[in-house]
């Protein structure tokens, strides 16, 4: 029983050695003077390796008398490095809820975000995602202003 206990043990060290928390998320404003439209969507994530991240985003978008409230859990690929520039996708799973006025609904959908990671510093980077492919609200989508985010993102 030791044995097992300390064999757990090192594997649980082995994969924190090179795992990583971060944090943050993106802020957005969008829209015309009658319509202005405001979105928050903080995130928090964990480096398995190098290659491989989870995390999940709960994105809230709100205007004019309705507001959406999403919970975004993804797995996260790098699969490209150029200098400190890295190159993602995110295999992610949305539910939303959707409230205008006294109306209602949920959705849901599954699809990639791809997207590119700066480092500004050894703890700060800017994380922008530039669309969303996949099967949103019972069909197939391509979004590319709904997708599009830019963020600022802190690892501890």
């Amino acid at each position: 029983m030791k044995k097992v206990l300390v064999i757990l043990a090192l594997a649980f060290a082995a994969i924190n050695a090179n795992a990583q928390f971060y944090a943050g998320g993106a802020l957005s404003i969008n829209g015309q003077k009658d319509n202005v439209i405001f979105g928050l969507a903080p995130e928090i994530g964990y480096n398995i390796t190098d290659k491989i991240a989870v995390g999940v985003a709960a994105p809230l978008v709100f205007g004019d008398g309705y507001s959406i409230i999403s919970v975004d859990p993804y797995v996260r690929y790098y699969f490209l490095e150029a200098g400190p520039v890295r190159l993602f996708a995110d295999a992610n799973f949305e539910f939303s809820r959707t409230k205008i006025e006294d109306f209602s609904h949920n959705s849901w959908g599954v699809g990639i975000a791809p997207g590119v990671a700066v480092p500004i510093s050894d703890r700060f980077s800017m994380v922008a995602h530039f669309c969303r492919i996949g099967y949103y609200d019972e069909a197939f989508d391509f979004q590319f202003n709904t997708g599009s985010t830019i963020g600022l993102y802190y690892a501890f």
